[in-house]
């Protein structure tokens, strides 16, 4: 009798130190994946929107001396993000004029969103096909002009990569059914020994 209690304490003991493990990884897991980092270039000095830098829109970056930017392609839109570089203030009314390929496009300045849209069709066609795209900025402003090279990565394997992650963020099911099962046959297994006493 008393072996058998003593098996029953190890056994609920072990089987709440389970339940422990795994629902603190699964709450650990979840707090990682609730705050995923964003970067700009150079590190943190772009200083645009976190839903911006973290979304799965392709990007490119480029700066020199000058100025800083940052492109988000959408496909309807490309969104560029200019800052002066020692200041990193958004500079407002500026020209841009991007070239890739044999196509160029101007931009056109948005101030609800304090950045430049490219709306030209062709151009937004050749960005979005799948391969490596350079790109060159002409940017002019009043007080000084610059010129800018890029690169944009357009490839199938982006998508597929976005899409596994979103699959390492669901809810581990399995995980959570394994530790109801341990704990229905230690809770079983006390009822049990409970009963060959009485």
């Amino acid at each position: 009798m008393f072996l058998n209690t003593l098996l029953l304490r190890c056994w609920q003991r072990v089987t709440a130190f389970i339940l422990c493990v795994v629902l603190t990884s699964v709450v650990l897991s979840s707090m990682v994946y609730a705050s995923p980092g964003a970067h700009g270039p150079n590190g943190e000095h772009l200083d645009t929107s976190n839903s911006v830098l973290a979304s799965a829109n392709p990007k490119f970056e480029s700066f020199t001396e000058t100025f800083e930017l940052l492109g988000e392609l959408f496909e309807s839109q490309l969104v560029i993000y200019l800052h002066d570089f020692k200041t990193n203030v958004p500079i407002e009314g500026a020209s841009i004029e991007l070239e890739s390929g044999q196509l160029s496009a101007t931009t056109e300045y948005s101030d609800t969103l304090k950045a430049y849209l490219l709306t030209d069709q062709k151009m937004l066609e050749l960005l979005n096909a799948d391969g490596s795209h350079e790109i060159v900025l002409t940017i002019m402003t009043q007080g000084s002009g610059d010129l800018l090279v890029a690169n944009l990565d357009i490839t199938k394997a982006h998508t597929t990569n976005d899409h596994n992650n979103e699959d390492h963020h669901h809810i581990p099911w399995f995980e959570i059914f394994i530790v109801l099962v341990v704990f229905c046959v230690g809770f079983l297994f006390g009822r049990i020994n409970k009963g060959k006493k009485s």
